[in-house]
């Protein structure tokens, strides 16, 4: 017996594809703008949609070619034709537009990984970069078919089921009854709606240039103040007489933190270390014998992002397949007064060394420690981002890395 309807995976599959393929075209104007978190998150959604189009397309051209559906119109034969060339060329789009856009990626010189919906990672395809134009050509057509092939098959459906009375629509629709008038108005409000969603996800906010909300950056050491320096010395003279700590070995307890803040479009960019260690010989007595160095994985960075994360790993930022390791030393410690640090050294970071300061607080109590503390460095005087990275217009030159952690002391 023929078919009267599609099979209810072929109905769920059309219309799934339908509202994916409007949000997708809308969202494909929304990839212009300011080079901030707002613009990185719409290409990343975007090609997690492009993804989920491309498999749910085979998808839907299996249960096509495999599965009975009711039979083509009738009618005069060029308008079978047409149809016929419409449904035809919708599968092409729908298969081709997220290939190249496939391709644009594997082939940007800035390789930003794939993670669909942000979990599944998507490989690159290997092809070389003669690829990336005229997939590029080729993607930007495939969104002016797509609208026109919208509108045709539309325009087509409409046709067949109130000027020409054969109901088209109930074969598609879900629970259509009668005239699917309803059910019609209701299909084309859902589409119209994944178009405005599109255009609303991650809305850009006002631009604010990078560097106006910061200090300015200095990779020399900053002095403390004479009249600070006074009142310390003073403060120092004024202190009873304790018992002189003697330099111990120092060892940092679980629970530490390290994290950076970094200021993209303005908005700031908050991040972690997940691994990181800290060699600590120190004594508040003998600070011209204290040493502190403290070694990081790059590649633990964590931003919350996997896709960012992954970036900042490549050779654009950390590079660090090249340079796995950031390394801090310090041996010029100065006692600010009360519980204030300041630490000088230098740090070695993709590569480069560059001197750096940071100040902290230290609470000891027995043989416990506190330590908490912050400095800022100016990524570019490190390299970290190259390309179109490395203007400082969208992502600030200066960042702020910030510390807490508990240490102990082997026992007196």
């Amino acid at each position: 017996m023929t078919a009267q309807r599609y099979s209810s995976t072929a109905i769920a599959l059309h219309w799934l594809l339908a509202l994916l393929l409007a949000f997708q075209i809308s969202l494909g104007w929304a990839l212009e703008g300011n080079n901030g978190p707002e613009l990185f998150a719409r290409f990343q959604l975007h090609k997690s949609i492009g993804i989920a189009i491309l498999l749910l397309s085979l998808a839907r051209l299996a249960v096509r070619l495999f599965t009975p559906r009711p039979p083509a119109s009738e009618g005069p034969a060029w308008t079978r034709a047409l149809a016929s060339t419409v449904h035809w060329l919708f599968y092409a789009v729908m298969i081709l537009g997220p290939i190249t856009g496939w391709l644009i990626v594997s082939t940007a010189k800035v390789q930003v990984p794939t993670l669909i919906f942000g979990v599944i990672p998507w490989p690159h395809l290997p092809v070389g970069h003669g690829w990336h134009d005229p997939a590029e050509s080729i993607h930007g057509a495939m969104a002016w078919l797509a609208i026109g092939l919208f509108l045709l098959h539309i325009a087509g459906a409409l046709r067949h089921q109130w000027l020409l009375g054969k109901p088209e629509l109930q074969r598609m629709i879900p629970f259509a009854k009668g005239k699917a008038v309803g059910a019609a108005i209701g299909a084309l409000a859902l589409v119209f709606a994944a178009m405005v969603a599109a255009k609303l996800v991650y809305p850009d906010k006002p631009r604010v240039a990078a560097e106006r909300a910061e200090e300015p950056v200095s990779a020399a050491p900053t002095a403390a103040p004479a009249a600070e320096e006074a009142k310390t010395e003073e403060a120092e003279e004024a202190e009873p007489e304790e018992t002189a700590q003697p330099l111990a070995d120092w060892s940092v307890g679980s629970g530490g933190r390290l994290g950076f803040t970094a200021r993209w479009n303005g908005e700031a960019v908050a991040g972690r270390f997940g691994r990181w260690d800290a060699d600590i010989k120190f004594s508040p007595d003998d600070l011209a014998k204290s040493r502190i160095k403290v070694t990081v994985d790059l590649a633990s960075a964590d931003t919350g992002d996997g896709q960012r994360d992954d970036s900042l790993k490549g050779s654009d930022f950390f590079d660090s397949g090249a340079h796995p390791k950031a390394i801090y030393t310090a041996r010029d410690i100065r006692h600010l007064g009360g519980d204030r640090y300041e630490a000088r050294g230098t740090l070695d970071l993709r590569g480069v060394e560059r001197p750096a300061t940071l100040r902290f607080t230290l609470t000891i109590d027995g043989d416990r420690a506190r330590v908490s503390g912050s400095t800022r460095i100016d990524r570019t005087a490190f390299g970290v981002g190259q390309g179109e990275w490395a203007a400082t217009d969208a992502i600030a030159a200066g960042v702020d890395i910030a510390f807490s952690f508990g240490a102990t002391r082997p026992a007196n």
